[in-house]
């Protein structure tokens, strides 16, 4: 039974230290996004709405090929070696996300924007030939106001994110789209986390109440036993003085 765990949310609000957080609570791998394997995102935050213009195209394929690249070897992992609840902190689903959000700013040209869809259902697709049916089992959301996300950006400290005051808008329309997309979004299971009210970066109470959110709705949905459950949240307790700087969000 293939288990697919996808962390939604806006730049820079922490879905890739959930993703290791919760990756290392469930001994489980997690999939991350790295912009150093996708050299033109620097070029194409250079130049406003220019650059998004003139590079959206190119930049999607290239993140979905990645994030496809992703999926198929989480299913591989299921499918040939029983690995189960796989997290990413990017995926097939948010990277349709950004594109649309392009595409709504009129940075992705219609043409292109429509070719995109395609290649975007096609891999869906493909993925559905596998006990994968091409939906996520649980969907994290973290939900944060837009003054937090841009705090996030600043303290993470891309230069490319950050040199140009411009971004602002581009970021308010990012952070609205994800918004518009929990409050539409009826597929598949989604547990929202409230950022305002959770810091499970640097707080070992918050942290653990978030991991047993998650972990309680895996429970719910059958994806974690009960036993399971109780021997993780165990195990927990004795490895939270391990947890140290690593667990920051980078990315």
């Amino acid at each position: 039974m293939v288990q697919i765990i996808y962390i939604n949310a806006p730049i820079g609000i922490g879905k890739t230290s959930l993703t290791r957080i919760l990756t290392k609570d469930l001994g489980t791998k997690g999939f991350y996004e790295d912009v150093e394997n996708i050299p033109m995102l620097k070029e194409f935050y250079s130049d406003g709405n220019k650059s998004r213009n003139d590079l959206s195209f190119a930049l999607q394929i290239a993140f979905l090929n990645y994030r496809f690249k992703q999926l198929k070897e989480g299913l591989y992992l299921a499918e040939h070696e029983g690995m189960v609840n796989t997290v990413y902190d990017s995926s097939l689903l948010s990277d349709s996300l950004m594109a649309f959000n392009l595409y709504k700013r009129g940075e992705f040209p219609q043409t292109m924007f429509d070719l995109y869809i395609e290649l975007n259902q096609n891999m869906i697709s493909d993925v559905a030939a596998h006990p994968f049916n091409g939906i996520p089992d649980l969907i994290i959301y973290l939900d944060a106001p837009f003054e937090v996300m841009l705090d996030h950006i600043k303290l993470r400290g891309r230069e490319m994110e950050t040199e140009d005051p411009k971004l602002v808008d581009y970021y308010k329309s990012v952070w609205e789209t994800y918004s518009h997309w929990y409050q539409g979004y009826s597929q598949s299971s989604v547990l929202r986390i409230d950022m305002r009210k959770y810091d499970f970066v640097n707080s070992i109470e918050d942290r653990n109440t978030v991991l047993n959110l998650i972990e309680q709705r895996l429970v719910e949905l059958g994806k974690l036993s009960e036993f399971e459950f109780e021997k993780i949240k165990a195990e927990r307790s004795e490895k939270f003085g391990e947890y140290d700087a690593d667990d920051k969000e980078e990315a």
